[in-house]
């Protein structure tokens, strides 16, 4: 027995549907294996539902329309749809567990399309429509599942990427579904993401996907993505970047005491720098690997002579995962060649390093398990008076960039701006200089490095680091002796030093690399004019020495 049309969706049915059918293809309105009107139980709270109309294509539901009549608004529709979209049996009502990514509102004879999106807000998962600018027609639709004939798995832009493929991926892994961003989730999406790549023909025999055994729902949803689009085409420096801004808005905050570097901040570091193609580059402190790729995409540095070291695991794939798609690599061995290790970063790695370069941990304590083996390589006891200083985290930090660094070679670190000043500190000040030829000191406004929080602290706190932070740039001149006494009176800074100060704009309403990217090109540019300004002068010194030993000498030789 056909089903009675209840009245308040007569217009949409006996109005759109027969125009989304006559102008955009869509299945008939009496099409029943592709049209389900008020059909789907939903169940929202303690009560059922219906949607007024779900659209089907190979048992997947691709869209969803939700009808007011006149007197309702469009935000009514629009916050009914979404209710119906997060609560969508999909156990039972879709073949591999997906949910409609499409929706339409009808209020009267009006209809409007909206794409189903996630996005991060404060460590949240939020979900919004955004509004597309025309009516999809029925086979862009469903090309939009990969459910075409002969479809061929597509290549995601920067933004398809983010919407259709990692947040997706995020909702999979939002197992407990509380939609938090937890650092499980994104530790699953970027191992997800690698395992892949390692192996495309077995990842499903692999972690993490075989860690939802129990969940095939989800691992349909999968298996699904991975089939629909072409991830190894997908491989490219600008989703590399939309995946590192995805993760670090995630992994930092808690007792890693970690921070993110704006893009900025690491381009204009590598530009001071200006790596040369045959260096060594370290990262001892790794985290996401931003001054990693930076410095083989500006310098032309070869993948293979930089090293990025981190301790946590978390870093360690999210820096792997970005290099693989930043550099397109894919296959076991490639992937494996990638150089991001998983151990401490303050262990022993040489000193024959061209440029050491990092934003290292700035805690006031050094808390891992593992001290006695740092010891083995840093000096508890600069001053050799018999006691430790502060075994902070920074301090070791700061040493192991001098002893890594060759004599000759580049250090360039982002330090708490104490370290310039603080009375304690002082030992620490005097084994730079006593080391390192100090080239420039940049100070950076407050609230430049964004801190994340964990899940359970998501309403507390500041997602803005409140210290002032400031880039040193020096040149090893003096190899580290083990056990060597610093004393006070080491200290020699009669040299210019390039000094600048970046203050911050009156109101921050704007993204931090709106206002921070500016300034800091202009003091790159200040930078290369004084750095000429001073080789001219030092050339200057040369002739007027040399002109003064060939009159010396002709005074001899008349003499004679």
């Amino acid at each position: 027995m056909k089903k009675r049309i209840p009245p308040e969706i007569s217009d949409l049915v006996q109005f759109i549907l027969p125009v989304l059918a006559s102008q955009y293809d869509y299945p008939q309105p009496d099409d029943q294996e592709h049209v389900k009107i008020q059909e789907i139980p939903v169940r929202m709270g303690s009560t059922i539902h219906h949607p007024d109309v779900v659209y089907y294509w190979d048992e997947v539901p691709v869209l969803l329309i939700e009808a007011k009549r006149e007197g309702k608004t469009e935000k009514d529709a629009q916050d009914e749809a979404l209710s119906y979209v997060r609560n969508f049996p999909t156990e039972k009502f879709s073949k591999d567990g997906i949910r409609p990514r499409y929706i339409a509102t009808t209020v009267g004879k009006e209809i409007n399309f909206y794409a189903h999106r996630y996005k991060i807000i404060k460590k949240n998962l939020k979900d919004w429509p955004e509004k597309l600018d025309s009516i999809l027609p029925f086979n862009n639709l469903i090309a939009e599942y990969g459910l075409v004939p002969e479809y061929k798995p597509i290549i995601l832009t920067r933004c398809k990427f983010l919407y259709n493929f990692l947040y997706e991926l995020m909702v999979i892994y939002d197992i407990r579904r509380n939609r938090l961003v937890t650092r499980d989730i994104v530790y699953n999406v970027a191992l997800q993401i690698l395992s892949y790549l390692e192996d495309p023909e077995n990842y499903t025999s692999r972690r993490p996907y075989i860690l939802l055994d129990n969940d095939k729902i989800r691992q349909a949803r999968i298996r699904r993505l991975f089939q629909q689009y072409n991830i190894i085409g997908t491989l490219n420096p600008e989703n590399a970047e939309e995946f590192r801004d995805f993760a670090l808005r995630s992994f930092q905050g808690g007792g890693l005491n970690q921070y993110m570097t704006e893009h900025c901040v690491i381009d204009f570091m590598v530009d001071m720098v200006k790596p040369r193609r045959r260096w060594k580059v370290l990262d001892f402190e790794c985290g996401s690997g931003g001054f990693l790729a930076s410095v083989v995409e500006k310098g032309k540095v070869p993948l293979e002579n930089v090293k990025g070291v981190d301790i946590d695991k978390l870093p360690y794939v999210v820096a792997k995962t970005y290099l693989a798609i930043y550099f397109g690599k894919h296959g076991k061995d490639n992937i494996n060649s990638i150089p991001i290790e998983n151990v401490n970063g303050l262990f022993n790695y040489k000193s024959n390093w061209d440029l050491v370069i990092s934003n290292p941990a700035g805690s006031s304590l050094y808390r891992r398990n593992d001290l006695k083996e740092v010891l083995e390589n840093l000096n508890p006891d600069l001053n050799q008076n018999g006691h430790y200083e502060s075994l902070s985290e920074y301090n070791f930090s700061i040493q192991q960039a001098i002893r890594s660094a060759k004599v000759g070679g580049k250090i360039c670190l982002i330090l708490p701006e104490g370290f310039f000043s603080n009375s304690q500190d002082e030992i620490l000040r005097k084994y730079v200089i006593k080391h390192c030829r100090v080239l420039a000191i940049i100070s950076l406004p407050r609230g430049v490095f964004k801190k994340g929080k964990e899940a359970t602290r998501t309403q507390k706190g500041k997602q803005i680091a409140p210290m002032k932070m400031s880039i040193l740039y020096a040149q090893k001149i003096k190899k580290v002796v083990d056990n060597e006494c610093v004393a006070l009176t080491d200290a020699d800074l009669n040299y210019p030093i390039f000094l600048a100060n970046v203050n911050p704009p009156m109101k921050r309403k704007t993204e931090i690399s709106e206002w921070l990217k500016p300034k800091l090109n202009l003091i790159l540019e200040q930078w290369k004019h004084w750095k000429k300004e001073g080789v001219k002068k030092k050339s200057k010194r040369k002739k007027r020495k040399v002109h003064s030993s060939s009159r010396v000498r002709k005074s001899k030789a008349a003499n004679r």
